[in-house]
């Protein structure tokens, strides 16, 4: 892929997760494709990455994505990316504590054949976790 390519992958990928589109996001992913996170792990096949967009479009339902503008190489782009919304579902254990939270993350996604062969993503899961009050810290 090109750099014409990725960006224009990259708008309907965003476009998906606007419309909280597990399918869709999926089905950008190749069907052995990886996708790792801190509150995952590694996830391995396209169902089973679904399983994780479904699984945030399901704790935070008004759950916003933005990101910056993407560093594009031959073959993989890497972006920074906020995330926003509001944890009225299935969370980590706790549901739906009503708690705001915003995130800051960043991303590399690797190409092969037009699809997302891995995608890598980096942030704060422990301070998501205090945010939604998943994880509770001890006074001294």
């Amino acid at each position: 892929m090109d750099r014409a390519d990725i960006e224009a992958f990259l708008v309907r990928h965003q476009e998906s997760f606007a419309r909280r589109d597990a399918k869709a996001l999926a089905a950008d992913h190749a069907t052995d494709g990886t996708f790792e996170s801190p509150a995952h792990g590694v996830v391995k096949g396209r169902e089973a990455i679904e399983g994780v967009y479904r699984f945030w479009f399901a704790a935070f339902p008004d759950l916003e994505l933005t990101w910056t503008d993407p560093l594009v190489g031959t073959d993989r782009t890497t972006f920074f990316w906020d995330l926003a919304g509001t944890a009225t579902g299935p969370f980590f254990g706790m549901v739906g504590t009503g708690a705001r939270v915003t995130m800051a993350g960043a991303a590399e996604y690797r190409f092969v054949d037009g699809l997302i062969q891995s995608a890598r993503h980096i942030f704060d899961f422990s301070g998501m976790l205090l945010k939604t009050g998943a994880l509770k810290v001890k006074p001294k």
